[in-house]
């Protein structure tokens, strides 16, 4: 158990607190007493190995860095969990595969990547277990809103610097040392300062090579067609790129600028159709996977539980299962 000690200070004093915890068994109470007051999320584990977290903690002033080491699951960011949040944004490197699911996007993080995101927004992060490893996860919550402190961003931005990953991990290191199982005082450690130019630096970079806005409004054009053409067994990067009058290169190109490849998007747009279509109960599994172009049962289930944390239901509470051969989705996927 952890316990995070009270105290007063002066005007203008700094309170700084370090501390630890390792836990095992139940989720309930990772997710009540950790998760919701400190994170402003829910956990929900996406394995039937045992749970286990070991949990690291600093707090200078109202900042917060987290170092978690956990069993994969998903970090679920709502408003209203946990006490009510003020203005923020959050920083955080991942030491694993991920995919943040944020306004409608679903972002692939690759290990050693880092996003920062405007602590408004509601986000699922989807935390993937490579070989022989738990999850790793550093946390950095910064207590000014993303308009103060990163101009610009528009509700996420990927940092692909080795260096500044590596830098935020240090920070964490300084911030987060093991003082037992009670959080103790601790002297003085550098602000969140030097990091946040940092990253605002690396974000400033990146607004200069920012897709024209032509590109932006010919990105929401091709999602538009793709959704209109879902259940279509026509639809694939040749057709699109025929209908926009445009080479596939390019294509695949401006979803690469985007941030999602063309070939994900499809994936993830259809995934959400068939999963809409399930809860409804309306049409049979196998009617929904021909529906969307999913040639194989089982490629459709391994991929629906890699997005969703679960497996398919459908409204009945069937599991959607079929042949356990795997082979890839129909039409470009």
């Amino acid at each position: 158990m952890m316990v995070i000690p009270h105290q007063t200070a002066s005007a203008g004093q700094r309170v700084t607190t370090s501390g630890s915890m390792l836990y095992e068994g139940g989720v309930d109470y990772f997710r009540s007493q950790f998760c919701q007051p400190l994170l402003h999320a829910d956990f929900v584990p996406t394995t039937d190995v045992p749970f286990r977290v070991t949990a690291r903690l600093g707090i200078v002033e109202d900042h917060r860095s987290l170092r978690l080491y956990c069993t994969p699951g998903i970090l679920r960011r709502r408003g209203g969990l946990g006490l009510p949040a003020s203005a923020h944004s959050l920083v955080i490197a991942t030491g694993n595969s991920c995919a943040l699911l944020i306004k409608d996007q679903t972002v692939r993080l690759k290990p050693g990547a880092a996003v920062v995101l405007d602590g408004s927004c509601d986000f699922d992060l989807v935390l993937e277990k490579d070989a022989g490893r738990s999850c790793l996860l550093d946390w950095l919550h910064i207590t000014q809103g993303a308009a103060a402190v990163f101009p610009g961003l528009e509700a996420v931005a990927v940092i692909n610097s080795e260096a500044i990953t590596t830098y935020i991990r240090f920070h964490n290191e300084l911030m987060t040392s093991d003082q037992g199982t009670e959080l103790t005082s601790i002297p003085e450690v550098p602000s969140f300062n030097h990091l946040v130019e940092i990253i605002r630096a690396y974000l400033l970079g990146m607004a200069r090579s920012r897709p024209h806005h032509k590109d932006r409004l010919l990105h929401e054009q091709i999602r538009l067609h793709i959704t209109e053409n879902l259940s279509s067994r026509e639809l694939s990067p040749e057709s699109i790129a025929r209908h926009f009058e445009i080479s596939p290169r390019k294509l695949y190109g401006l979803f690469e600028r985007m941030g999602v490849s063309l070939r994900e998007t499809i994936i993830t747009m259809r995934l959400e159709a068939a999963h809409r279509d399930l809860e409804q109960g309306t049409k049979k599994v196998a009617t929904i996977l021909l529906d969307y172009g999913f040639s194989n049962a089982s490629t459709f289930y391994r991929l629906y539980k890699k997005h969703f944390g679960r497996p398919p239901r459908s409204r009945r509470g069937k599991v959607a299962r079929g042949n356990r051969s795997d082979a890839s989705p129909a039409n470009g996927q």
